[in-house]
């Protein structure tokens, strides 16, 4: 499905799990054979793609979170959204 920030719904794949490591207590994505660290921030946007939410909404969960977020938040949430689609940690609905 294409990227579309007003209708459509990102969710993480069967295959993918997002988690804190028990061991680093950094948050990380499982995908596969690979464990990809993430910061805060992409754990954070990951972690609202449960399917239910538009990317607009993922959006405006994020703004209302960190009101003080700078005006570009919504062009780096879906640049984000976009690259990790890319390779494959994330689907669309």
């Amino acid at each position: 499905m294409e990227f579309n920030a007003s209708n459509s719904r990102p969710c993480l794949p069967k295959w993918v799990r997002l988690q804190i490591d028990p061991v680093s207590g950094k948050p990380i994505l499982l995908h596969q054979e690979a464990v990809i660290v993430l910061n805060q921030t992409g754990y954070e946007i990951l972690g609202l793609c449960d399917g239910t939410r538009t990317v607009s909404e993922i959006i405006q969960t994020l703004e209302n979170q960190y009101p003080g977020a700078p005006a570009i938040l919504s062009r780096e949430v879906s640049e984000y959204l976009r690259a990790v689609s890319k390779k494959g940690f994330i689907e669309w609905s």
